[in-house]
């Protein structure tokens, strides 16, 4: 597939198993809510695309189904060279957003993605009041990843790393037009039933 230039300003953390899982195609889904230093523990969408900044906070093999388990030996690890250096390998650009209330957990459950279902359980029943944000990402893989040394802001359970100027790249899309569009159109109609 060819390569393309991608830039942003900003990244998202997220589990390094999730990035591994939407750069192989696995899923093209984001679930979240909010992390304890977002504004009023909720989750926004402030950008349409971003790097991916993997973490290894939280993850856990109980939330993950048990065919997808091989992604805790195929997701990078934290570097070596420290607990805040970090390596951004991919990028993403939002397609669609849903807010799910608690009525779609069914009809996630059988979506294309990693997730077990105490995973979902765990994040519809989390502040539940609030709905679940669900976006379908395109991934790109970056062709040289961005060593990336966290600065003091960046660490604790906030969601984004902001820059002041763009950090600018070459990736190469994880699908081909059509196998996304071909996935898009299932993540939508799995949802379909429970969404206005």
């Amino acid at each position: 597939m060819p390569s393309t230039s991608v830039l942003s300003r900003a990244a998202l953390k997220e589990w390094a198993i999730s990035s591994e899982s939407l750069a192989q195609g696995r899923q093209i889904l984001l679930l979240r809510k909010g992390g304890l230093h977002d504004e009023e523990g909720v989750f926004h969408l402030e950008h349409d695309s971003f790097y991916l900044l993997p973490t290894w906070f939280h993850q856990e093999r109980g939330l993950v189904k048990a065919e997808h388990q091989d992604l805790w030996e195929q997701a990078p690890r934290e570097s070596d060279e420290g607990p805040k250096l970090a390596y951004l390998r991919h990028f993403a650009q939002v397609e669609e957003v849903w807010q799910l209330q608690e009525n779609a957990e069914s009809a996630l459950k059988d979506a294309a993605h990693i997730y077990s279902a105490s995973y979902l359980d765990l994040r519809f029943s989390y502040q539940s009041d609030k709905p679940l944000l669900c976006a379908a990402l395109r991934l790109w893989t970056l062709e040289t990843p961005i060593r990336y040394e966290l600065r003091a802001q960046d660490l604790g359970c906030k969601s984004w790393v902001e820059w002041e100027s763009p950090l600018t790249s070459v990736a190469t899309a994880a699908l081909d037009d059509t196998t996304f569009a071909r996935k898009l159109q299932e993540l939508r109609d799995v949802l379909a039933p429970v969404v206005a």
